[in-house]
């Protein structure tokens, strides 16, 4: 199936052309020998069956994958791939154990799209073991990070085990009750004293879970944290076992719903028991719907009986409102020190909700007005994180200059609307008070990703202009379309019925959330349309009481006003009132939301505000009187021509979370090279002061010896001859040494690939320095031992020429950038600092409308791989461009490549994008630099990497860098040393396989 255009291809294929390009040069640098392998260690990937295959494997199973997915699906494919690895088509395995090791981790990687560190980091081991009463049984050893998966996956996982269980013939985990109460312990105990679980299952529903689960769900110690089921049969640790915890409570127990549907698809018998645990839940809440709709029949019975009148409308959507949807103040918790609360929960003027995505919001990101930014104190900026209400728990912040700002009080006590953000920076010292914060603009589809119930809508101007649109259809049988260029003789005919102005009327279609009408035209057309006042005229009137609002009606009555007339209707033009005959009114008009200003002892309301203000109190000619369940605009409604919507019925509250980042990353403390010094080198591991003051050091490090002549040292290629030199391993009980055994024939142990050896940093120095023509250094900080299973050390140039160029190195061998992520769906060439030109050449010709690219500030649609970069990143990839083309030149003999000096010149070149949960990267292309701190990249480029916007950072790293310097070997021996490493790149990106 067709899933992209011939445009896209040829995109696909340029990029595909850059990634081959690169890996020829990193393959040619690679092959001399001179790190760890003469491999690249970076596989390619074009989908998901080839991350699959590269990360856990077997070899030849990513063909099948994409056939079997194909044909049954993600989730029935994992247990066909399961059938024939254990029909032995792929691989043969020793024993049973490996076997069922190998189709636990390869079904798990395909239920995550081979992206996360689960498979590998997650599952520990997988082993077969005895019951009491000598059966075999599966069990399966679950690690910390096998969160990373996510909770269904977690559960899936247990399904495919008791799979595999059936096809191995083994039988089930047949445990004790000595067994069921340690894990309602653990528990129950991980939740108190390490951290809350997001699903805490009650003790019951533990017991019955652990009692009913086909295979044994253990793993390692994962905090050191004793129990008081100590020495339990079978179970090595008398510490909590986070990984098997997080399967149970947050995979099995909260996933249940789900878990089930899988059951049925998947077809795998024995798990009647979730199923009625899962209609005991649902059961249990219906029980409790009815108690609740009962309670409610009562309540609204009793208020009719009592009311005996008729309800206004917006009265009884608020009590529906306040009934269905309560405020959820969870976020006003662990409010940190420094960091704003900006708006208590479902507070009136705190974020008012609008549905829509602009060009940077979405995925969990909100778009708010940026003078919004300026009022508070800039506390929020382009990629700050907030701490939400709903519909999320988080999100991230982008401008949209198209959306309502704040409203503000003024020292002197005048009132302003700020949706301009110069006028934000004029008034910013003038401001006493925040009335209104502004708009929310909020993806419907976050509501639906996060299951929360939909708001009622406040009343915006996209509204409106549907109600025209429709009422002009409807009525005059002329359909006019909004947000784009309509037939001008339509239009024409339109405004001659509306005797309204046709430029006006097209400009109203094409841009409503730009262009306003006056006041006289926005009355002018309620009038004869019937259709609410515009909203950018309509007040907040129902944040008043009714008392409130006849207070303030009978106040004005005593103002000088200056009438107009416009088309037969009369309207206010200006009204002055004294603050003293005004007197608590003032208030009131304060929480309108009404512009006015204060000269010395009066309140002037000004044009276009009067009318705003009066046509709804029907000019002071009718007299509102209270009645009871109405608010104020339902009683306004009843008096007036002129109806209202409720522009303010739903509000969101929020915090700041973290601040935005944009920052290289470096190891704590920072690193140059992954090079042992031990305690030569001081607190700050300083090699070239330790080879300055001529110290020795004692350090664990591999070392190879040459096939050809016998020379040992610390390199993979001989120093003295040239030829090849293999790792010697060296037995730590005899001193037995080797290249060609790992395990030693005297004491028959496992040996180590390194030893305790006495190293010289000056005479190595000395020699790395010769080699690149670098004499001086401030410092080249190493580390202090190596952390990776074979202590195998980067060679010294490397680290040489990264102190030269001012860049530090990660874990794994490469050098990172960190950002929080932002998405993009559309950008303008002027915003990112790139020419038309170089837009063309990138494949950039024609703008969103289809229209040729000629102009800066055209709106193009972004590449679903190319990346918009803060200029901080720009700067630091500029020195990283600089030490990989010196790292060519002086190491590897060959031609620099990027040849950069100014950020502009890296546009088009490729980068690896990482989020640190997972092991898979994705290539990236940059197209442009922005100010603002964060990564901008197409909302499916995140998915891809497994994340969305609500504050998360990720990782990115120029591709040859990535080819030239990452190794496993560098990577820690500890349980989640794989993790946030490149050990599979995905080349294209397929929305189908997308994290959903």
């Amino acid at each position: 199936m067709k899933i992209y255009t011939e445009e896209m291809k040829k995109y696909f294929e340029f990029l595909q052309r850059e990634i081959d390009r690169v890996y020829e040069i990193a393959e040619k640098a690679r092959s001399q020998g001179k790190d760890p392998t003469k491999e690249i260690e970076v596989p390619q990937a074009t989908d998901m069956a080839g991350r699959v295959e590269s990360l856990v494997g077997p070899k030849g199973v990513a063909e099948r994958i994409r056939s079997l997915v194909k044909e049954y699906g993600k989730e029935l494919a994992a247990l066909k791939v399961v059938d024939e690895i254990i029909e032995g088509k792929f691989e043969k395995f020793e024993n049973k154990e490996q076997l069922a090791d190998q189709c636990v981790r390869t079904a798990l990687a395909i239920l995550t799209e081979g992206i996360v560190s689960a498979p590998l980091e997650g599952i520990a081991d997988v082993k077969i073991k005895k019951n009491e009463d000598g059966t075999n049984y599966l069990s399966v050893y679950y690690a910390g990070p096998i969160r990373s998966s996510g909770g269904t996956a977690q559960a899936l996982s247990v399904l495919v085990g008791d799979y595999v269980r059936k096809k191995l013939g083994l039988d089930r985990f047949k445990l004790t009750e000595e067994h069921v109460e340690r894990y309602v312990e653990e528990i129950d105990l991980y939740h108190r004293a390490v951290t809350r679980l997001q699903y805490h299952p009650s003790s019951d529903e533990v017991r019955l879970a652990v009692r009913n689960i086909p295979i044994e769900i253990t793993g390692e110690t994962t905090d050191n944290v004793e129990v008081s089921h100590r020495n339990v049969p079978g179970v090595e640790t008398n510490y909590l076992r986070g990984g098997a915890i997080l399967v149970i409570a947050e995979g099995v127990l909260q996933k249940a719903n789900k878990l089930v549907k899988y059951i049925d698809k998947m077809g795998i018998d024995g798990w009647g028991w979730l199923k009625e645990f899962v209609e005991a839940k649902e059961k249990g809440k219906s029980d409790e719907k009815e108690e609740k709709a009962v309670e409610e029949t009562k309540t609204k019975t009793a208020m009719e009986e009592t009311a005996k009148i008729k309800k206004g409308f917006y009265h009884e959507l608020y009590e529906k409102f306040k009934t269905n949807i309560s405020p959820n103040a969870k976020y006003t918790k662990e409010i940190i020190g420094g960091r704003p609360l900006f708006a208590e929960p479902s507070t009136n003027g705190g974020f008012r909700l609008r549905y829509g995505r602009s060009r940077v919001s979405g995925f969990a990101t909100w778009s708010i007005n940026p003078a919004v930014m300026i009022m508070v104190d800039e506390f929020l900026a382009v990629g700050t994180q907030m701490k939400t209400e709903r519909p999320g728990k988080g999100c991230i912040v982008t401008p949209a200059s198209t959306i309502e700002g704040p409203i503000v009080k003024l020292k002197d006590g005048s009132v302003v609307r700020v949706d301009d953000y110069h006028k934000a920076l004029e008034l910013k010292d003038q401001v006493e008070e925040i009335l209104y914060l502004g708009d929310a603009l909020i993806a419907f589809g976050d509501f639906v990703e996060n299951n929360q119930t939909l708001l009622p809508a406040n009343y915006v101007e996209e509204w409106w202009i549907q109600e025209l649109v429709e009422t002009v259809n409807d009525v005059y049988e002329l359909e006019l379309r909004p947000f784009q260029e309509n037939d001008m003789d339509i239009v024409e005919e339109a405004a001659d019925y509306l005797d309204i102005e046709p430029e006006t009327l097209a400009k109203l279609l094409y841009d409503p959330l730009v262009t306003k009408p006056s006041i006289e035209e926005a009355l002018h057309l309620s009038h004869i349309l019937k259709i609410p006042l515009h909203p950018y005229y309509t007040l907040y009137w129902n944040t008043l009481t009714v008392e409130e609002l006849i207070k303030l009606q009978n106040a004005l009555v005593n103002a000088t006003i200056e009438w107009g007339e416009y088309r037969g209707f009369r309207y206010a033009r200006r009204l002055e009132i004294s603050l003293e005959t005004l007197g608590d009114a003032k208030r009131y008009l304060e929480l309108l939301g009404v512009e006015h200003t204060v000269e010395g002892d009066t309140v002037i309301v000004d044009y276009p505000w009067a009318a705003a203000l009066l046509t709804p109190l029907a000019n002071l000619e009718k007299k509102i009187e209270f009645k009871e369940f109405h608010t104020p605009i339902d009683l306004i409604n009843e008096i007036n021509e002129v109806k209202l919507r409720d522009r303010g019925i739903s509000w969101i509250g929020a915090r700041m979370g973290r601040p935005e980042k944009a920052k290289e990353r470096k190891m704590k403390p920072p690193v140059h090279v992954l090079f042992p010094i031990g305690l030569a080198g001081g607190n700050s591991r300083d090699i070239y002061k330790a080879a300055q003051e001529g110290k020795t050091s004692d350090v664990e490090i591999a070392h190879f010896k040459c096939t050809s002549c016998g020379h040992v040292d610390i390199f993979p290629t001989c120093p003295e001859c040239g030829g090849e030199a293999k790792l010697l391993y060296h037995c730590p009980k005899c001193g037995f040494e080797s290249i060609l055994d790992t395990r030693c024939p005297k004491c028959d142990i496992e040996m180590k690939p390194y030893k305790r050896r006495r190293i010289s940093p000056s005479e190595l120095l000395n020699k790395a320095m010769q080699n690149v023509g670098i004499y001086t250094l401030d410092k080249l900080k190493g580390v202090m031992g190596m952390s990776s299973a074979h202590k195998i050390a980067e060679p010294l140039e490397k680290g040489i020429l990264r102190a030269r160029n001012d860049v530090y190195v990660f874990k794994d061998g490469t050098i990172r950038f960190d950002a929080t992520d932002a998405p993009i769906t559309h950008f303008k060439p002027k915003e990112i600092g790139v020419s038309i030109e170089k837009l063309k050449e990138l494949g950039y010709t024609h703008d969103f409308e289809g229209k040729p690219l000629v102009s800066e500030d055209q709106i193009l649609e972004l590449k679903v791989q190319d990346i918009i970069l803060s200029k901080e990143a720009g700067r630091y990839l500029v020195k990283v461009a600089k030490f990989v083309d010196d790292l060519l030149e002086k190491v590897y003999g060959l031609p620099r490549f990027y040849n950069v000096e100014k950020i502009e010149d890296l546009i088009g070149h490729l980068v690896i994008g990482l989020a640190p949960h997972t092991s898979a990267g994705i290539i990236g292309r940059i197209i442009g630099f922005v100010d603002a701190l964060v990564g901008y990249a197409h909302p499916y480029y995140h998915a891809a990497k497994r994340r969305n916007c609500d504050g998360d950072e990720d990782a990115i790293m120029l591709l040859l860098d990535a080819l030239l310097n990452f190794s496993r070997y560098y990577l820690p021996e500890k349980r989640g040393g794989k993790m946030d490493a490149p050990l599979v790149v995905t080349t294209r990106l397929d929305p189908r396989e997308v994290d959903s």
